[in-house]
């Protein structure tokens, strides 16, 4: 599988788009890698995790276009992961080449469905037009579901309460990517089902928006609850010494540049960050 991250960062951003703290300062002046934009993952240039207000951007950057996506899965509602701009940008008269568009597939809970749909009545959005191009496929913790070619089984996150928040496995050709971002520390319900189902992970992307800072908030992890996780993957043989561990989703709170993030996950925790634009194999 080939992995795109094509943004790294929590909802603000870095720098984040109203504040003048030391990093994103520092951040605006370095520049490359210590810009990040709003989490997304592109799977093999065809399956897409998340669709927030970057995306545009994103596909853009990355010479690449939205017209070859045609499954999206969504880990939660929150904005930085979910705009309803798209769902109007597939009218007939936005391109001339409506009537060849592909039906896109928008893979999430029931929660989220629900909550898009009283979202749209409440821009006076078209639902006929909005069902002519896009379908919604609801999704349960634990049940997978054949896309294309992928096995994709949404986990439970500890995130965006009472919303049932997802956590994504996606399988293809005897490779596995654990996409684990914006979910605070989960308990090991999820390591036993993983552990059962005979499941290895080749790519352990954790999310790491406090950095090596620990605060209360209950829906992020830190660089040590990153750790703790892939110790108890490790103890189970979910993942091995092949794994390739990787935080990303970091917010401007994480108070450490790219050089600095990186440089304190491999040298304490013995894992990699990733940045925007990072392509990975495996």
């Amino acid at each position: 599988m080939e992995v795109l991250y094509m943004g790294t960062a929590a909802d603000e951003r870095i720098p984040a788009m109203f504040c003048n703290c030391d990093l994103c300062r520092k951040s605006l002046e370095l520049g490359g890698k210590n810009v990040r934009t709003q989490a997304q993952v592109l799977i093999d240039g065809s399956l897409l995790v998340d669709f927030g207000g970057d995306t545009y951007s994103h596909f853009i950057g990355a010479g690449r276009t939205l017209w070859d996506i045609r499954n999206v899965l969504i880990t939660h509602s929150h904005p930085d992961h979910l705009t309803l701009e798209v769902f109007q940008q597939r009218y007939h008269w936005m391109s001339a080449e409506t009537t060849k568009y592909p039906t896109l597939k928008l893979y999430t809970s029931a929660g989220v469905i629900e909550k898009i749909w009283r979202v749209a009545e409440a821009r006076g959005l078209d639902r006929g037009m909005i069902e002519k191009y896009l379908e919604f496929i609801p999704m349960e913790y634990y049940r997978p579901v054949e896309i294309d070619g992928y096995t994709v089984t949404p986990l439970p996150a500890r995130h965006a309460l009472p919303e049932q928040a997802f956590l994504f496995l996606i399988e293809k050709d005897g490779k596995s990517v654990f996409y684990g971002n914006d979910t605070g520390y989960f308990d090991e319900s999820i390591d036993e089902w993983l552990a059962n189902n005979g499941k290895h992970i080749d790519l352990l992307s954790l999310d790491c928006t406090k950095g090596d800072v620990e605060t209360p908030y209950y829906g992020h992890m830190s660089m040590k609850d990153g750790r703790a996780v892939a110790d108890r993957f490790k103890a189970r043989g979910i993942i091995d010494d092949e794994t390739k561990l990787y935080y990303t989703h970091f917010s401007h709170g994480c108070k450490m540049t790219h050089d600095e993030l990186e440089r304190t996950a491999k040298e304490k925790y013995g894992f990699n960050v990733a940045y925007d634009g990072m392509f990975l194999k495996i």
